[in-house]
């Protein structure tokens, strides 16, 4: 396998400069979180049992949180993470390198695990419209209202509330076929027999390997909630978006169709490779190439 190019010192400098350069906007609509709407100069979302929300206005980000409580957007912004360092270690592959230049603005989002795993099984073979539309109705269902500046929002339910419903008042929801898997999802979690401390304490492998005995939960679902709910930074959650970039910027599907569906076994090859590759902070890498793939190509979030 091709590793870095060890000589990148020079070609960090501007790319030193952006380290602070969050971009919220550009943040949560990037395929990462779902449950966020702008109304007037604000975005609010749904994290958890909290509606936050965050106002950009003179340069400046104001965020809250309701009920309020901590610094969530410390939390879920990932504020803490040592960006220098992980902007430099990316820095060493020439694309991400100028990937990170043209989006200096994009970073992952800590999310509440149950909502992540939720969330990415409604995921499954549909497109950002539907998922919103789908985890909006088991919000409105089941969760929590709260009244933020005149709007009543709804909080997302526990894996407790989702597992006391029935399959079909999960349908009712548009879920489908993921209905047979949020609720299996949710007796896990409900029951203890999927803990989530647990998992974030574990290793990338064995965490997978829990969260792969799941009903409907595949490869991909899993690096999903890896990386952006249990701090596995090095997940490489891998669609048809990054297969094809992998493609065609880096050769790994040789002879492969990039509309194809991947297989299982090309996945952890695939995924195997990556993650060598781009390193500890390779979910990183994979949310820039996943960006930037559907930007190019003109896609809508």
């Amino acid at each position: 396998m091709k590793k870095f190019n060890k000589d990148h010192r020079n070609s960090l400098t501007d790319v030193q400069s952006l380290c602070q350069s969050l971009d919220p906007v550009v943040s949560i609509n990037s395929g990462q979180v779902f449950l966020w709407e702008k109304r007037g100069y604000s975005w609010y979302g749904i994290h958890g049992d909290r509606v936050v929300r965050f106002t950009q206005a003179d340069g400046h980000v104001e965020f809250a949180a309701f009920p309020e409580g901590g610094s969530w957007e410390q939390k879920m912004f990932r504020l803490s993470d040592d960006m220098r360092a992980i902007f430099s270690e990316m820095s060493r592959d020439p694309l991400v390198r100028r990937l990170i230049k043209t989006y200096p603005g994009l970073r992952l989002m800590r999310q509440e695990p149950h909502q992540c795993l939720f969330s990415f099984v409604c995921a499954s073979n549909t497109n950002i419209p539907m998922i919103r539309r789908m985890l909006h109705a088991l919000t409105r269902k089941f969760g929590g209202p709260v009244k933020v500046d005149g709007t009543e929002f709804f909080t997302f339910p526990s894996a407790a509330e989702i597992n006391r419903t029935s399959i079909d008042e999960l349908r009712s929801c548009g879920l489908g076929y993921r209905a047979k898997a949020i609720k299996a999802a949710a007796g896990a979690i409900a029951s203890g027999q999927l803990d989530f401390d647990t998992l974030k304490c574990a290793s990338y492998e064995e965490a997978k390997e829990e969260l792969l005995q799941l009903y409907g939960v595949g490869n991909k679902i899993a690096d999903c909630v890896l990386l952006f709910s249990l701090e596995k930074l090095d997940a490489f959650p891998i669609d048809v978006w990054i297969a094809r970039a992998l493609a065609g910027h880096y050769r790994w599907l040789h002879k492969k169709k990039f509309g194809d569906k991947i297989t299982s076994h090309q996945y952890e090859q695939l995924s195997s490779s990556a993650r060598d590759y781009f390193g500890r902070y390779a979910g990183y890498a994979q949310q820039y190439l996943y960006y930037h793939m559907r930007q190019t190509a003109g896609k809508k979030w």
